[in-house]
């Protein structure tokens, strides 16, 4: 559950700062770590599978999450900036 709540989150911070490039290496290192987790804790073949599948899926749904969350996400930034504003 952990490892899908990352995923997600690096999926959001992915969506929100870099471009749509990033998300082929990081599926591919998401699919590479899950079959390699699998395969270190012995699990059977539907395990494996689901450790395989499950977190690139939730690391593309933060993309998308984080794409669609750019404009919102960009004024809440705004508002906080302590910075005095250089308006008259």
């Amino acid at each position: 559950m952990e490892l899908l709540i990352a995923a997600f989150l690096v999926g959001v911070f992915f969506g929100v700062y870099c471009n749509v490039l990033i998300l082929v290496p990081v599926t591919l290192a998401t699919i590479i770590a899950g079959g390699v987790a699998a395969a270190s804790h012995g699990q059977t073949l539907s395990g494996a599978l689901l450790a395989i599948l499950v977190p690139p899926i939730a690391l593309q749904g933060g993309y998308m999450m984080g794409l669609t969350s750019r404009d919102l996400l960009s004024q809440l930034l705004s508002r906080l900036h302590l910075v005095p504003s250089k308006r008259v």
